[in-house]
This record gives structure tokens, C-alpha cells and sequence, in this order.
């Protein structure tokens, strides 16, 4: 299988979560995913972005503390967690403040939501070119 470019390794998305959120003075960066093969899943796509849904207010709660309010994304807009932005489409992402807790994520995702196969990549913040690429 081949990776879409700016998908990470949990390794990878710890690395560069760590260097990001050193060097971002409010000590956040974004955790990303993507869907993989979105269009080969037996869902329909309301399916996939129900499904989707679940999973992040899943993510949100179980998660929470590690999801700083913060503008990254949006200069006007305040985000905390997962929220699907509808011209993303199956992509997505949050605000962090930890990489220690990226495989206990990640885990959680595969145990929790298996039927839902992710890319994961980080972002400096929504200008990030090569971060925001695999959801692009």
C-alpha cells in the first residue's frame, strides 16, 4: 500500500508533534487523518461521515484534555477537537498539546473504530503546506 503524501508512521507523527509543539509558543500543533480508500469502504458515504462523527465526539471526550481551545486553523475561529469541516470531506483534525498521547489516540482509533481505516499526519498549524497535504 502506498502512503498519501504527509501520511506519518505513529513514529513520524510523535517526532514532528514534539518539534512542533516546541516550537509553537502556545505549545499545540495539529494531530491530522485521512481516510484510507474511502471510495473501496462498505459504507455509503452519509455511513462513512456518521461514522466519522461518532468517532471524534468519542475522540473529543475520551481525549479532551489534550485539546487545547486554540485558532490554529482558522485565524477567526476557536477550535477544540475533532470537527469535520465539510469541504474536507473525510479528512480532518485538532488541535494538540502532547505527542505522548498520539499511539494511545491512534490505539484507541484502531480497537475502538477498526471499520474505519486512517492515514495520521501532523501540521505546524492551517497554513502548513506539507502538514495540511494529506488531507489535501
Amino acid at each position: 500500500m502506498t502512503r498519501k503524501k504527509g501520511a506519518l508512521t505513529i513514529e513520524q507523527c510523535v517526532e514532528k508533534a514534539q518539534k512542533c509543539i516546541e516550537e509553537n509558543e502556545k505549545g499545540v500543533c495539529l494531530l491530522l487523518y485521512d481516510v484510507v480508500g474511502a471510495k473501496t469502504l462498505p459504507m455509503t458515504t452519509e455511513e462513512r461521515l456518521a461514522r466519522l462523527d461518532e468517532m471524534d465526539e468519542d475522540l473529543n471526550k475520551r481525549f479532551s484534555d489534550y485539546f487545547p481551545e486554540n485558532n490554529l486553523s482558522l485565524v477567526s475561529r476557536r477550535d477544540k477537537g475533532f470537527k469535520i469541516p465539510i469541504w474536507l470531506g473525510d479528512g480532518n483534525w485538532a488541535g494538540i498539546n502532547s505527542a505522548e498521547i498520539i499511539p494511545e489516540m491512534i490505539g484507541y482509533q484502531k480497537e475502538h473504530y477498526p471499520d474505519i481505516p486512517l492515514e495520521w499526519g501532523i501540521a505546524k498549524d492551517g497554513w502548513d503546506e506539507e502538514g495540511l497535504s494529506l488531507i489535501r
